[in-house]
């Protein structure tokens, strides 16, 4: 019979032998021949998913739907610290439309999957419900051990 520890030290002798990319690669896609997501969720290939290591047998990820593009063509509107507000200028319109383009290089596009260099790197978002997907896998025991959708404000 084999001890835990040697159990253990033999999944992560077979991931952790492989080069990096490769070892990431293998991670992902044993996570997601397994990951059932919850009910309310989209299928898999409707989200970005992000990786990365949380601890030296844990898996952490964020699922994501792309965020739909701003349409800036109608204009836009300034909240104004009184409440009121008042027509951006064509300025600003510049600006929003710079950072909504940066906004949307930064996100992991539906059906692409980025491994990330910490769990403090992974994108997300605030409640939304299953607009977020958190998944935590247990590499010594090749199991999800969580799978859940985001919080609702």
């Amino acid at each position: 019979m084999l001890t835990p520890f040697l159990l253990v030290a033999m999944v992560l002798a077979e991931v952790s032998g492989l080069p990096q990319p490769a070892r990431q690669q293998a991670l992902m896609n044993e996570i997601e021949g397994i990951v059932v997501l919850p009910q309310g969720a989209r299928p898999l290939a409707s989200y970005g998913r992000n990786y990365a290591l949380s601890g030296p047998d844990k898996v952490v990820a964020t699922y994501l739907l792309p965020s739909p593009s701003i349409d800036f063509s109608q204009g836009c509107e300034e909240m104004l610290a009184d409440f009121s507000s008042r027509p951006c200028a064509k300025g600003e319109i510049k600006a929003q439309v710079r950072l909504d383009a940066r906004r949307k290089a930064a996100e992991t596009p539906a059906g692409k999957r980025r491994w990330h260099q910490s769990a403090k790197a992974l994108p997300r978002i605030n409640d939304g419900g299953c607009m977020q997907v958190n998944v935590e896998y247990e590499i010594s025991t090749r199991r999800v051990m969580t799978v859940s959708c985001n919080g609702q404000a």
